[in-house]
């Protein structure tokens, strides 16, 4: 599963945008590890428990940011779309962005 490519969406990137300094840093340094290894393992991801095919990248810095990320049949890991977490539960309207955006990609 290792040498995937790591695909951010416009709206990861935006949001990204977002993001303090070190923030931007950590998440960079982890996507790093996503392409080399091709999954991620807590602390730095976990996968969306009730939903196929839908992970979450944790960036725990001062910010405390998630991306969605899900992978194609190849070798293809899309960042979906991310936001700042400020409560235990995933916010709804969230999660149901990350699946509209993983429908229209067609996975």
């Amino acid at each position: 599963m290792a040498g995937k490519t790591v695909i951010q969406t416009s709206y990861a990137l935006e949001f990204a945008g977002t993001m303090d300094e070190a923030s931007v840093l950590r998440y960079n340094a982890i996507l790093d590890v996503l392409e080399e290894r091709g999954r991620l393992e807590a602390p730095l991801g976990e996968k969306i428990e009730a939903e196929e095919n839908l992970f979450a990248i944790r960036v725990m810095t001062g910010g405390n940011y998630r991306f969605f990320y899900c992978y194609d049949t190849g070798t293809i890991i899309y960042v979906l779309n991310g936001y700042q977490k400020k409560s235990r539960l995933i916010p709804k309207r969230e999660l149901k962005r990350a699946k509209q955006i993983r429908k229209e990609l067609g996975l």
